[in-house]
């Protein structure tokens, strides 16, 4: 099972986020007291949210961390690469 949920973020991390959400108690139980954080995270930075997701949920420690902050450059170089190329096609 783990393997698809590799796979399936790999594909799309706001797909896995909101099937792990929805249809497993993994989401909201431990890592967020408030559903509005894995919301946001599921709209804004949805590498981070899984990292910090999978961080709590595991015994957090260096790698963890080591994963969260993998997830928060992964989110910044997407999200800094879409409006790169974007502002190439108006060029």
């Amino acid at each position: 099972m783990g393997c698809l949920y590799l796979i399936l973020a790999l594909i799309s991390p706001r797909l896995l986020l909101a099937v792990l959400w929805f249809f497993t108690p993994y989401v909201q139980p431990r890592a967020f007291d408030f559903f509005l954080w894995p919301l946001l995270g599921l709209i804004f930075l949805p590498w981070t949210t899984l990292a910090v997701t999978w961080g709590y949920n595991t015994h957090f420690g260096l790698f963890q961390i080591a994963a969260v902050v993998i997830g928060v450059l992964v989110d910044i170089g997407s999200t800094g690469g879409a409006e790169k190329q974007r502002r190439r096609s108006y060029d």
